[in-house]
């Protein structure tokens, strides 16, 4: 056998070795995570990951998914979904949007939401002891929160794609307009029974 035949066998055992034991290490540091309703109010669907059907939302809170999920509510009616230990999202009335990606990987959890058209409020949790990399996507940009940051974001259909952001429990805004002592600074409005029960639940966390 010559050297350079020695040498390539050599190589490609190396390779076969480093391959063989070391996906199965990576792939045990992505983790995905849950997704679970907290609360449904009036006519929502989901669309599980990997069907292509929309069946009723759990009208019950604690039903578990993964990424991949899609959502859609109609007219009065709304649902929050809590992303394992990281955020509170709030989707409002005629919403279509989708847990895009939601998985751990090391100390960092990668979030991708994609809001095709309506509205949500996300909320992160505070003194998580992991780095959020959060991302939600519309049709027109993309928009990134930090720890501790509220935003409410609309997109798509008769409205222009906006953003209003804002630090979790100081009610402050960043281009909420004028705000009336009394109103919620991400509906404008002074919130209903419901949607204040949902936005209270942001500091509750799954068992």
């Amino acid at each position: 056998m010559s050297i350079s035949t020695k040498t390539s066998l050599i190589l490609l055992i190396f390779i076969t070795f480093t391959y063989t034991y070391s996906s199965p290490v990576y792939a045990q540091k992505v983790q995905k995570l849950d997704v679970t309703i907290n609360e449904v109010v009036g006519d929502v669907e989901i669309m599980l990951p990997n069907t292509f059907k929309w069946v009723p939302a759990p009208a019950e809170g604690g039903s578990i998914f993964t990424e991949g999920v899609q959502v859609r509510t109609g007219p009065f009616s709304s649902i929050s979904l809590v992303l394992a230990d990281s955020s509170v999202v709030l989707v409002d009335s005629f919403t279509f949007m989708a847990v895009e990606k939601f998985f751990k990987s090391g100390n960092v959890v990668t979030t991708r939401l994609n809001l095709f058209v309506g509205s949500i409020v996300n909320t992160l949790n505070v003194g998580t002891p992991f780095e959020n990399d959060y991302k939600v996507v519309t049709p027109s940009f993309t928009t990134s929160l930090r720890d501790n940051e509220v935003k409410k974001i609309v997109a798509g259909a008769m409205f222009k794609d906006t953003m209003i952001a804002g630090s979790r429990g100081d009610g402050n805004s960043e281009g909420g307009g004028n705000k009336k002592p009394g109103t919620d600074p991400f509906f404008g409005t002074s919130p209903s029974q419901e949607n204040q029960k949902i936005r209270e639940s942001s500091g509750v966390r799954p068992k």
